[in-house]
């Protein structure tokens, strides 16, 4: 029973009815999807890839230096540790949820690269 500025509500609510609600973004929940990707994550292996602190391989996110080129697992980016070889004033991390995202940007990169060469030959 719910009480509500003191008085008792005697209404109840359905497992449906508590699933569409907890999903709705309306109501405060719509966490479902967030819940659902966290979860998919801590599936996600990134193929030969190793925490650059700890030395286990990543699973779930894997976090990118971008301009010292180190890899985090998502335990040791969230603790803020990084290698004591690469420490230095300030880290630009990008975030990988799979490889997939990885490789478009290996993609991308190869594919500006290749065009500003293209432009520069006379």
């Amino acid at each position: 029973m719910l009480e509500v500025h003191g008085e008792a509500d005697v209404s109840m609510v359905s497992l449906s009815e508590f699933l569409l609600m907890f999903d709705d973004p309306d109501w405060g929940f719509g966490i479902m999807s967030s819940l659902v990707k966290l979860e998919t994550g801590d599936r996600t292996r990134h193929g030969r890839y190793a925490c650059s602190v700890c030395r286990y391989p990543i699973i779930g996110s894997r976090f990118k230096e971008m301009k010292s080129h180190f890899s985090l697992c998502n335990q040791c980016y969230s603790e803020g540790k990084v290698p004591s070889t690469f420490k230095q004033e300030e880290y630009r991390f990008k975030e990988y949820g799979s490889e997939s995202e990885a490789m478009k940007d290996k993609c991308l990169c190869f594919n500006l690269q290749s065009k500003s060469s293209s432009y520069n030959d006379p």
